[in-house]
C-alpha cells in the first residue's frame, strides 16, 4: 500500500491573514487508503497528545485560498491525499495541528439555540464505561469542551432501548424509528401531535393519559434532542392492547431485509407474521406483512445493463413496441408483430444505440424477435425472460407446479455450479420431462450461471412491462396524441431521475450505497486470513470462501456477477483499508447515473407554431382503415392460459383452518397452535 510523507506544523497559532505562525515541525507517513481515524491516531502518537484530555483540529492551506481547509472526516482525508499525490513536494499541503483542551460541561449547559458540531471520528466508545466527546460551539467559534452522557452522545442506531431527556439523535428519521420500537416493546400506542423539520411531539393514543414526548432540532440542524419526556401512563389498560399502529410496513421491512438477501429462501407473509410475533410480540395482518416484504424486496431489486422489448396493441390498431436499457429507452409503433416490422425496429435501434460491448437482449422468445435479432445483431447473446419461459413450463407440464416453480427460479439465479447441479437433481426427481425441456431450450438462454456475458440481476422483461401499465389510458388516443403522451411520460421520468441523481453526494447511487451498508452489517462476524497480497480466505459461519481482489472474484460467485463487494469481499477490503467504491461497477456510481439522464427531452411546440415544409403540407395522408370494435373497449390485458389455470386463493376458516366456511359459521374445535 502506497505511503506519503506529510509535514506536521504544531504548537503554533493562526494570525489574522490566515497563516499559521510560530510553529514547530514534525513529519509522519500516512497510508493512501487509510481513514481519518488512522490519521488522528498517527498524529497523536507522533506529537504525544492524550486524546482523552485533548482534541486536535487538522487544517492545511491550499494555494489561492486564504481560508484554511479542515480535515474532519474520511472524505476530507481522501481529498488531502489526492492533492498530495498530485504534488509530492515535501512542504506542500503540510498539516497544521491545533490542540484543544477538553473541559467537561454538564448536560444542561447547552441551550436550545446552540449549534453543535460533532466530529464523527471521536464517536468511538466502550459501552461499559462513561465517555466524553469533544464539541465545538459554532456561536462563539471556539471549543467549549466536552459534552458527557452515560452512553452514546449522538445516537445513530435504531436499536436504542432506553429513551431519556437530553439524548441527542443524529436525525429525525432515527428518532422516529426508535420511538416506534419503544412503543412496541412497552406495549402501548402513541399519536403524533406535531411533526415538522424542527420539532417532533407525541401523545398517548388515550386522550386522558399524561404520557408526553417532545424533541426539537438543535438550532434547525439535523440533530434532534429530547426536550421533554413524561413516561407515565394513566390511561386504561384497554387502550394499551389495541392493534399496534407503530408496527408499520417500513419498520418491519427493515427488520426482515437481511432475510431477503438469499434469493433461494422462500419467505412468505405468514413467516413474517410469525417472526414479528416472536421478535416484537405484536400481531400484524397479512396485508401489512405483504407490504413489508415488498418494501424489503424493492430495496434489493435493481436492473443491470440489459434491454428488453414488450408489445401492446393500441385502440386504433397497430402495436406499440419498446426497448429499455440501463441508460436509454426506445419505442415505436408497428402494424403487427411480424418479421419485417421487428427487423425495421431493430435496424432503427441499432442506428441510435449501436453495438456495444457485453450487450445482451432479453425477450419473451417471440419467433419474429428471434429472427430479427439474428439478422441485425448476429453476435449479441439473446436470452429468454425466465418468467415467460416458466409460463411455457406451466402450460406443458401439469403437476407439482409449486415445487417446480421454486426450484426453477432458484436455478435461473444460481451463482455456482454446485448449487445449480443440486437444484437440477431435485427437479429431475420431480419431473424429468421439465429437465429435458429446459435442456432443449438451452441453459445459456435462461440460467445466469451459463450466460456468455454478465446478465446481472435482470432476468425478466418486467422493466418493459411497467411501461404498459403506465400507458393503459393512453392506448385509446389517436397515434399523434399517444406518442406525445409517451414522450411526456419519459421526459417527466428523466427529469425526476436526473434531479435525484444530481442531489446524490455519495460515490455510489443511493440504493447501492445502502446495499454496501447492509453488507457491512452482515460481515461483522466474518474473519479474514490473507494468503497473498490478493488472495484471502474468509471464514463465514464455519465455511471458508476464497476472495481474489486482483480478478475481483469470490468462490460464492456474487462478487464477479453482481460487481459489488458483498459480505465476503467487503470483509477483505475493509481489513486492507481499501476504498470499496473502487471495486464496484461503474454503472452503480453517481457520475454514471447522472450521465444517464444528462440529455433532456425537449417538448414539442404547439401545432400552430410548427414550421412545416411545403412538400409535407401538400401531401395527402389518408386516415387508417378503422372501425369501432364491437363491445366495450378492453381496459386490461388478455391473460395467458397459464394465469387462467392458476388456482384462485383458497379461503379457510380462521378458527379451525378448514375450508368451506368462515369463523361465523364454524362449529369445529379450534386448531392447535
Amino acid at each position: 500500500m502506497a505511503s506519503l510523507t506529510v509535514l506536521l506544523r504544531h504548537s503554533g497559532k493562526w494570525n489574522d491573514e490566515g497563516n499559521y505562525i510560530d510553529f514547530s515541525i514534525e513529519r509522519i507517513l500516512i497510508k493512501e487508503y487509510a481513514s481519518y481515524n488512522d490519521l488522528v491516531a498517527s498524529i497523536s502518537n507522533q506529537l504525544g497528545i492524550d486524546l482523552s484530555a485533548k482534541s486536535i483540529k487538522i487544517q492545511y492551506k491550499v494555494e489561492g485560498n486564504s481560508t484554511p481547509m479542515e480535515i474532519h472526516n474520511d472524505m476530507g482525508y481522501k481529498m488531502h491525499v489526492e492533492l498530495k499525490k498530485e504534488n509530492r513536494e515535501f512542504g506542500m499541503y503540510s498539516l497544521c495541528i491545533t490542540t484543544i483542551k477538553n473541559e467537561l460541561v454538564s448536560c444542561g449547559t447547552l441551550s436550545e439555540g446552540d449549534i453543535v458540531q460533532i466530529d464523527e471520528s471521536l464517536q468511538r466508545y466502550d459501552s461499559g464505561t462513561n465517555h466524553t466527546l469533544a464539541l465545538d460551539l459554532v456561536n462563539s467559534g471556539e471549543a467549549i469542551g466536552v459534552f458527557e452522557l452515560n452512553k452514546d452522545l449522538i445516537i445513530s442506531k435504531t436499536n436504542q432501548r432506553e429513551v431519556i431527556v437530553g439524548q441527542v439523535y443524529k436525525d429525525k428519521a432515527t428518532l422516529k424509528e426508535v420511538m416506534e420500537n419503544y412503543a412496541i416493546s412497552q406495549r402501548f400506542q402513541f399519536r403524533v401531535d406535531r411533526s415538522n423539520d424542527v420539532s417532533y411531539a407525541l401523545l398517548c393514543i388515550s386522550e386522558d393519559c399524561e404520557w408526553r414526548f417532545k424533541a426539537a432540532s438543535i438550532n434547525k440542524s439535523e440533530l434532534f434532542k429530547v426536550r421533554k419526556f413524561i413516561d407515565n401512563h394513566t390511561c386504561p389498560l384497554k387502550d394499551n392492547v389495541y392493534k399496534q399502529r407503530q408496527a408499520c410496513s417500513s419498520l418491519i421491512g427493515g427488520m426482515i431485509r437481511p432475510k431477503r438477501t438469499n434469493h433461494k429462501r422462500k419467505y412468505t407473509p405468514k413467516d413474517i407474521i410469525d417472526d414479528v410475533k416472536s421478535d416484537l410480540g405484536v400481531d400484524v395482518s397479512y396485508m401489512l406483512a405483504w407490504r413489508a416484504k415488498e418494501k424489503a424486496m424493492n430495496f434489493l431489486r435493481d436492473p443491470l445493463l440489459l434491454w428488453m422489448e414488450v408489445t401492446e396493441n393500441l385502440y386504433y390498431t397497430g402495436t406499440f413496441v419498446s426497448a429499455i436499457t440501463l441508460d436509454s429507452a426506445a419505442y415505436g409503433v408497428i402494424d403487427s408483430e411480424n418479421d419485417a416490422a421487428w427487423t425495421w425496429f431493430f435496424e432503427q435501434f441499432k442506428i441510435a444505440y449501436g453495438d456495444r460491448e457485453n450487450m445482451c437482449i432479453v425477450s419473451d422468445r417471440n419467433e419474429s424477435i428471434i429472427k430479427s435479432v439474428s439478422r441485425v445483431y448476429p453476435d449479441v447473446p439473446h436470452f429468454a425472460c425466465i418468467w415467460h419461459l416458466w409460463n411455457n413450463v406451466y402450460k406443458k407440464f401439469k403437476k407439482s407446479h409449486a415445487k417446480l416453480s421454486e426450484i426453477y427460479f432458484s436455478m435461473a439465479k444460481a451463482y455456482t455450479q454446485a448449487e445449480f447441479d443440486s437444484l437440477m437433481e431435485k427437479l429431475e426427481n420431480i419431473d424429468i420431462r421439465v429437465k429435458e425441456y429446459l435442456d432443449l431450450a438451452g441453459y445459456e438462454k435462461w440460467a445466469r450461471l451459463y450466460a456468455p456475458v454478465n446478465r446481472g440481476w435482470t432476468m425478466t422483461s418486467n422493466i418493459a412491462e411497467s411501461i404498459n401499465v403506465a400507458l393503459v389510458s393512453a392506448r385509446e388516443l389517436p397515434i399523434y396524441d399517444f406518442l406525445e403522451r409517451v414522450k411526456k411520460m419519459f421526459g417527466r421520468w428523466n427529469c425526476s431521475n436526473r434531479k435525484e441523481a444530481t442531489q446524490t453526494y455519495t460515490t455510489l447511487g443511493k440504493k447501492y450505497q445502502e446495499m454496501l451498508t447492509l453488507n457491512e452489517a452482515v460481515s461483522t462476524r466474518m474473519t479474514v486470513v490473507p494468503s497473498t497480497e490478493y488472495l484471502h480466505t474468509v471464514n463465514d459461519g464455519g465455511r471458508h470462501y476464497t476472495v481474489c481482489l486482483l480478478e475481483r472474484k469470490c468462490v460464492c460467485g456474487r462478487f464477479q456477477v453482481d460487481e459489488l463487494p458483498f459480505p465476503h469481499a467487503w470483509t477483505v477490503l475493509k481489513s486492507k483499508f481499501l476504498m470499496l467504491e473502487e471495486y464496484c461497477s461503474n454503472y452503480y456510481k453517481t457520475n454514471s447515473i447522472v450521465m444517464t439522464y444528462d440529455m433532456p427531452l425537449y417538448p414539442l411546440p404547439d401545432r400552430n407554431d410548427w414550421n412545416i415544409p411545403a412538400h409535407v403540407a401538400e401531401e395527402v395522408v389518408l386516415p387508417p382503415k378503422w372501425k369501432i370494435p364491437p363491445r366495450r373497449p378492453k381496459k386490461k390485458r388478455d391473460k395467458p392460459l397459464s394465469e387462467l389455470l392458476q388456482l384462485k386463493n383458497q379461503h379457510s376458516c380462521s378458527i379451525c383452518g378448514q375450508g368451506g366456511h368462515n369463523k361465523r359459521t364454524c362449529r369445529n374445535a379450534p386448531r392447535s397452535i
